[in-house]
């Protein structure tokens, strides 16, 4: 005989309704390496993803709205195919995790929580949610990447419009010279925070109306118009404040609260305007199943349970001598451009008979959750350089020659560089990041950075070029 409790519906209606939001809290608990990563990102109020958690909030607040949702019963192929995704994104995320990418890993998060809940409620459910899921991106720092893309965009137009008025001013890439001094259009003012919130803003708005394709697509080009000009704005600003002010005004040192009133200024009516259509209801479909709970959470603790028994210990050797011992030694500061490095394991400088500096930088991993290959944000200082030129030498080896100059100076520095990982060799730091997964696989544990250095005589360079690749070519074959 069964007896059924009174409070039994509502008891599974709300059971129902919190099963979304605890698979993906539960996804959150088992990766969490990878979600305290993004925890310590999103409490950066000065950082480009100081608006994490609000939109982890919404996302939650809209994951909730929209439960129960209905599982239902995908074909064995369908349903076989999203399993094996699964466990293949977990064990992406582990790789990912062993070598220290983060931006894979948090990627392969993402797609574990999608993939996930493709699993547990059915296809049709992901096509119903995939659209908020994907509001999850402005969580994750991807957009990092688009920081000197839009230094020296700001750079190009402010210096447009500066022209445009006739004030005197000479544009040097992310520098502006005014007669009372310099601008520097550092990565804080890159614009990249204002872009950030205001395609988040947009996406929220097309997702509460139910925005078609086509209309997403138009808010979120006004969303990246309104981001990068209210940038610009400010930039065009300060330039002007700075020559009227002759550089005195407080404005110049503390415009942090400026630039977000400018922000809010422009955003606002955007935001006020933008179209508001009324979504057609979704018919709810009965449902055809019960979540399938315990295939998923099996393959789902696949990454964590490899990163918990197999991780890879590096091994510690001695590092040896990377310059020959027939060039002179120098003190790294004589280096002409200095290398913007994070600590290394052993640095070693020189200069050979003609003229050509050297800065051999070598680094191992000490533990497991070390990088082999560090963050570098950037590699020189371009405040005080621009970039000439860079394009690849004549030769089989791969190098590039990049050709800065000193924007006070004029100064001229011919420079060739590039990363060996393992024995590998390349002059992409990207790619230097992706050759981690093989060499820590393999066991091996060494990383160099080589740059070669040599003032110019004249502006092309030539004889100090051909310097340049002579020693690179010893020097390649000497680690090789």
């Amino acid at each position: 005989m069964e007896v059924s409790h009174p409070n039994t519906p509502h008891i599974r209606y709300w059971y129902s309704k919190l099963i979304p939001s605890a698979l993906i809290l539960l996804a959150a608990f088992l990766y969490f390496e990878t979600t305290h990563a993004l925890f310590v990102r999103w409490v950066k109020w000065d950082e480009s993803l100081s608006h994490g958690l609000i939109i982890v909030g919404l996302f939650f607040y809209f994951l909730f709205a929209s439960s129960p949702i209905n599982a239902q019963k995908d074909s064995f192929p369908i349903r076989l195919l999203t399993l094996l995704a699964l466990g293949c994104s977990s064990v992406t995320w582990y790789f990912s995790n062993l070598i220290n990418l983060q931006i894979i890993e948090q990627l392969s998060l993402l797609s574990i929580m999608v993939i996930l809940f493709m699993a547990v409620f059915g296809m049709h459910a992901l096509k119903q949610h995939i659209s908020l899921f994907l509001l999850l991106i402005f969580t994750i720092p991807v957009w990092d990447q688009l920081t000197d893309p839009l230094v020296n965009l700001s750079g190009l137009i402010v210096g447009k419009m500066v022209r445009l008025i006739g004030l005197p001013a000479v544009i040097d890439s992310n520098s502006i010279f005014i007669p009372f001094g310099e601008i520097v259009i550092a990565d804080g003012c890159s614009g990249l925070r204002y872009l950030t919130i205001s395609l988040a803003i947009a996406y929220i708005i097309s997702y509460l109306n139910g925005y078609s394709l086509k209309r997403l697509f138009v808010a979120l080009i006004i969303a990246t118009v309104v981001g990068l000009a209210a940038n610009w704005l400010r930039i065009f600003i300060l330039v002007i404040v700075g020559y009227e002010s002759q550089m005195q005004s407080s404005l110049m040192k503390d415009h942090e609260y400026f630039g977000w009133v400018l922000f809010a200024i422009i955003l606002f009516p955007a935001i006020y305007f933008a179209p508001v259509v009324k979504p057609s209801p979704r018919p709810n479909a009965a449902p055809n199943s019960r979540p399938k709970l315990v295939a998923a959470i099996a393959l789902l603790s696949l990454g964590p349970l490899l990163n918990l028994f197999l991780t890879v210990n590096p091994v510690v050797a001695t590092i040896g001598s990377g310059i020959p011992h027939e060039y002179s030694p120098i003190p790294e500061n004589r280096m002409p451009i200095k290398v913007e490095l994070p600590s290394a394991d052993k640095t070693e400088n020189a200069v050979d008979p003609n003229q050509v500096y050297i800065q051999i930088s070598q680094y191992q991993r000490k533990h497991s959750d070390e990088k082999l290959v560090p963050y570098i944000p950037r590699l020189y200082d371009h405040v005080t350089w621009s970039l000439i030129s860079k394009k690849k030498a004549d030769d089989n080896y791969g190098l590039n020659i990049q050709i800065f100059r000193n924007k006070h100076s004029g100064i001229i520095i011919a420079q060739s560089q590039w990363f060996n990982v393992a024995t590998m060799q390349t002059s992409n730091y990207t790619v230097a990041k992706f050759l981690q997964i093989p060499a820590i696989i393999s066991g091996k544990n060494n990383f160099t950075i080589y740059t070669l250095q040599s003032i110019c005589s004249t502006s092309s360079c030539s004889n100090e070029i051909s310097n340049i690749l002579n020693l690179s070519k010893i020097l390649i074959a000497k680690h090789n």
